[in-house]
Order: structure tokens, then C-alpha cells, then sequence
């Protein structure tokens, strides 16, 4: 009778489950795309018409200052002439899913910043899941994969609900990622107050 109830549990746990996953993936439909390597990349153009291209340069590398300061961030390339910066950094605990083992997962992604007079465009690029998984009675193991290898970019993934979970909290990250280097932008660093007073 125990084993009816627990898989009874179960069952009823992985639908209810997978059709909020569902309806995560429907909210996010459409919002992202693939690049030509096969990774998910999210793309914002933030518009400043009275700004050059110089000052958003150093407002986007100012971002990356305030926001890069971990041991697992760093700028990849800064080209000022080009207008471009490029940094690496980890989503941290994008995820913990529960099945017959616990998943935790990281993702790994590409900030890179374009900067013309007037406009900036602005990609974040998903590139690996840095996943640990706990069993019960064994040590945990450590998996990199590319997220292009996961559900829902590949329809045959595993554990389909826990990564549709992952890749949803994923996508959302790169937005604030976006929100907050927009804000940067058109804002500064701090505070418009502090960074136009008389010293």
C-alpha cells in the first residue's frame, strides 16, 4: 500500500510539475533565439540618442565593473575603438530540482555589448549548465553540458521538467542582466545626483 502511495506521489508531483514547466516555456515562446553555434542568445537594442558612442562605451564597462566581481566573471575582450566588450560570467543556483536525486544547476553565459552614437546592442548568449547531482546514498557528481543539449532546445533531453525549470530561470537572469546594463546606460553606475555633483 506504501509503494501505491509513494508512486501515486510521484506521479501526481511530475504532472503537476511538468505543466507548470509548460506553461513556463510558453510564457518565454518566441522571446529568445539559436546563433549559428547552436546557442541560446537574447538580444536587447538600448536606444540614447544624445549619447556617443564613447560614453556608452564607458557606461558598459562601468557596468561590468560594478557587476563582474567574482572569481568566475571576467571581461573577455574590450575593444574601445570598436565599441566592444565582451564578458563571461555564471548564473549561480539558476535552478535546484528534485526527483529521484537533486539537481542543482549553474549556467554559464556571454554578455557582449556593441556601442555606436546613439545606441548600444546588447546579447546575452547561454552557452553550458554546470549541474550537481545528489542520490541518496552516493557522492554528489558534477556535469558541464551545453544548454543547446538540454530540454527544451533538444526535444529528447532528460529530466525535462527540472530543465524546462532551468532554462526558464535562465532566460529570465539574462533579462535583468539586460534590464540592469540598460539602466547603466542611460542612467550611470550610480546615481545621476551623485555622478553630475561639484567635487
Amino acid at each position: 500500500m506504501k509503494k501505491i502511495f509513494l508512486v501515486l506521489f510521484i506521479l501526481i508531483y511530475t504532472v503537476s510539475f511538468g505543466q507548470s514547466a509548460k506553461e513556463m516555456l510558453k510564457e518565454i515562446q518566441g522571446k529568445w533565439s539559436l546563433d549559428d553555434n547552436n546557442n541560446v542568445t537574447v538580444v536587447r537594442i538600448i536606444e540614447v540618442p544624445n549619447m556617443s558612442k564613447n560614453e556608452i562605451y564607458q557606461r558598459a564597462l562601468n557596468y561590468f565593473t560594478y557587476n563582474y566581481v567574482n572569481g568566475s566573471s571576467a571581461i573577455q575582450t574590450q575593444d574601445k575603438e570598436a565599441g566592444v566588450i565582451v564578458g563571461k560570467s555564471l548564473y549561480n543556483n539558476v535552478h535546484k530540482g528534485i526527483n529521484i536525486f537533486t539537481m542543482n544547476v549553474n549556467a554559464t553565459y556571454i554578455l557582449r555589448i556593441d556601442a555606436k552614437e546613439g545606441k548600444a546592442r546588447a546579447m546575452v548568449t547561454l552557452l553550458q549548465y554546470e549541474k550537481k547531482i545528489v542520490s541518496r546514498n552516493t557522492a554528489p557528481s558534477y556535469t558541464t553540458t551545453n544548454i543547446a543539449q538540454e530540454y527544451p532546445i533538444n526535444p529528447n533531453g532528460a529530466n525535462k521538467t527540472i530543465m524546462a525549470k532551468a532554462f526558464y530561470k535562465t532566460f529570465k537572469k539574462a533579462n535583468v542582466t539586460l534590464e540592469n546594463l540598460e539602466k547603466t546606460i542611460k542612467e550611470g553606475s550610480t546615481s545621476k545626483d551623485i555622478e553630475n555633483s561639484d567635487w
